[in-house]
């Protein structure tokens, strides 16, 4: 099925209205505009959850816009003309908010639509072939560039050619398939339904209260020890002990945030921790006579 031409736009309002935004959010950011509310950054784990969803806007560079824009037509006109406007909404919103939410949460959290592209395809990789409202919307031979592009995206971050927000590639995908299914198999669909519902909500737990536990990225923990630095400036001792104690889940290593948890820990009377706290911090970084120091003030 050859996609519409580009003078029907106002057949599509969903997908013309998100290639909008996209450009103009991307420029205005290539602009130097400040549009750091939008990024996927651990403020999310403070209750900032629309940045589940804000990422899918700016992109990296027009070679980046451009492919993620030319498939969200190619695909997300097809949904729209037949699923319509407001469920095309949902999709979008399923596949950006579950993409984004397990990128960040095993990964760093990347920009751009390649998730919500991602969705779209999974979903029509599966409606293709079993749904006639959809047949032959998608050929193997796009099925074949999406399939490959993925682990070369892959293989580029493995090798530090570029980073590529692989999960949410993936998660994308994921989540299309069992859309579709659920589509396509009415007896299922609660079932179904569930199981979208939980991979969501886990990638949700997993951007947030879970983070420290399952990130594989090595570059979490300094804006909760941030957090933590800056609560113990305002005297809150337990907020600085909780943000402390999740920067050293994180970075066991870093013995910085052994320290000044120590000292969080030592403020709020409680001695037997503060000592452990200070222990490690030596143990990491023996040559530091304040560390030291705080540690045999303890004894």
């Amino acid at each position: 099925m050859p996609p519409p031409k580009w003078t029907e736009f106002w057949r599509y309002p969903v997908v013309v209205g998100l290639a909008v935004l996209a450009i103009v959010v991307t420029l205005a950011w290539w602009g130097k505009a400040n549009i750091a509310e939008l990024f996927a950054t651990a403020e999310i784990r403070r209750g900032q959850l629309w940045r589940l969803v804000t990422p899918i806007f700016p992109h990296l560079d027009i070679l980046h816009l451009a492919f993620n824009l030319y498939w969200l037509w190619i695909f997300g006109t097809v949904v729209e003309k037949i699923l319509g406007h407001a469920k095309m909404i949902l999709l979008v919103l399923l596949f950006a908010v579950g993409s984004n939410a397990w990128d960040f949460g095993l990964a760093h959290g990347g920009v751009g639509l390649s998730g919500v592209g991602y969705g779209l395809f999974g979903l029509l990789s599966v409606l293709s072939d079993r749904d006639d409202r959809f047949r032959g919307v998608l050929d193997k031979r796009t099925s074949n560039l999406f399939i490959g592009w993925f682990f070369i995206c892959i293989l580029a971050t493995v090798t530090n050619i570029f980073p590529v927000a692989n999960v949410a590639h993936g998660a994308g995908a994921v989540l299309g398939v069992v859309t579709a299914y659920a589509i396509v198999l009415p007896s299922r669909r609660p079932l179904l339904a569930s199981v979208c519902g939980v991979f969501v909500l886990s990638g949700v737990l997993a951007a947030t209260i879970g983070r420290p536990l399952v990130n594989l990225s090595g570059k979490g923990g300094y804006d909760e020890a941030k957090w933590g630095y800056d609560a113990l400036l305002k005297g809150d001792n337990q907020g600085a002990i909780r943000w402390l104690r999740e920067s050293t889940r994180y970075r066991t290593k870093e013995p910085i945030f052994w320290y000044d948890l120590g000292v969080a820990y030592d403020r709020a009377e409680q001695s037997v921790a503060a000592k452990d706290a200070f222990r490690r911090a030596v143990a990491l970084d023996p040559g530091n006579q304040e560390y030291k120091k705080a540690f045999e003030g303890m004894q």
